[in-house]
């Protein structure tokens, strides 16, 4: 069972996914197995339209399972967005850490990481989400020379320890929080 699940948020260009990278790379260098769920407004593509993936994911099909030694890739086409805990059943058992890297406020709570622009953009990603504390601030708002807002430490995702740093405010995360 995952240990630890925690959301990345934040407005567009921000650093969401040099923050989910950089955390995914120091967990697992720690030794912790690590999955990421990437959630996405938009259809995205993985092979240029040439390919056999992206010709085969034109068909009728519903699911696609691509494969190969070194990784499996499934598409499942759908209505609407799937639910947060038939998402968590796609992963492997064994996982430590999940990142949730933009993560819809609509889904349920979960322990967040807002990633800012400005002291601006905090707030109405807060707003966002209800006005929960995250359990940081990271991204471009490092900018303004503050070290906590509300509180809540700003730190850069760019510097290993802070980096690390952020690392065990997540390992401090309660573990029985119910999905």
């Amino acid at each position: 069972m995952v240990k630890y699940i925690v959301g990345i948020i934040g407005s567009k260009n921000t650093g969401k996914t040099t923050t989910t990278m950089n955390l995914t790379d120091i967990c697992a260098n720690r030794g912790f197995k690590v999955a990421i769920i990437k959630f996405m407004r938009h259809r995205f593509d993985l092979d240029p339209t040439h390919k056999d993936s992206a010709i085969l994911r034109k068909t009728r099909a519903t699911t696609i399972l691509s494969t190969s030694p070194y990784e499996n890739v499934l598409f499942q086409k759908t209505d609407q967005r799937t639910d947060f805990h038939t998402l968590l059943r796609y992963l492997p058992l064994d996982m430590d850490i999940v990142f949730c890297e933009s993560y819809p406020s609509n889904f349920p709570a979960i322990p967040l990481i807002f990633v800012c622009k400005n002291t601006g953009d905090y707030y109405k990603t807060k707003k966002r989400f209800n006005n929960r504390k995250p359990l940081f601030i990271t991204g471009i708002i490092i900018t303004e020379g503050i070290n906590t807002l509300e509180g809540v430490p700003v730190l850069s995702n760019k510097v290993s320890d802070h980096l690390n740093q952020a690392v065990e405010l997540i390992l401090r995360i309660n573990n029985d929080i119910s999905y």
